[in-house]
């Protein structure tokens, strides 16, 4: 088995990324490795430019990053062990991007996030966050089916 000594969970705050979460846990702890947390906000389009919303906008992605923030930790002490969790990361852009990344800037072995396991037009309409990490990560990936 490959020496694992920093995993990255990726986390949705879904009951399927809390489901990830908690093998990431689990592994982590039978390893003796590290497990780092990262949560992504995708920016959301702005449908007219007007004068003085690129200030606006700033407000709301400001606004957003430290709910999410919050949301991050009250998850990460719903579904986690204290101490178990070494470092917490909420970042801003496209998921996959950000969450390779992440475990390229963290150092991470492993990336560990969970799929609804969705197929046919449900996965050709909503596409597949697991499927696009698993295209561009730069280490291996554990896909955890809900």
């Amino acid at each position: 088995m490959a020496d694992y000594k920093t995993i990255l969970a990726a986390v949705d705050f879904s009951d399927v990324s809390a489901g990830a979460l908690r093998v990431a846990v689990d592994l982590s702890r039978r390893l003796g490795a590290q497990l780092k947390v990262v949560h992504v906000v995708q920016p959301q389009p702005v449908p007219l430019p007007l004068e003085g919303s690129a200030i606006y906008m700033d407000e709301v992605q400001s606004w957003q990053l430290e709910e999410a923030e919050k949301s991050l930790a009250s998850f990460i002490q719903e579904h986690c062990a204290p101490g178990s969790v070494s470092v917490t990361k909420v970042r801003s852009g496209v998921a996959a991007t950000e969450i390779s990344e992440a475990a390229a800037d963290i150092g991470a072995d492993l990336i560990v996030l969970g799929t609804h396991g969705r197929s046919g037009l449900k996965h050709l309409l909503m596409g597949s966050i697991a499927e696009s990490v698993l295209r561009v990560a730069p280490v291996p990936v554990l896909c955890v089916r809900s």
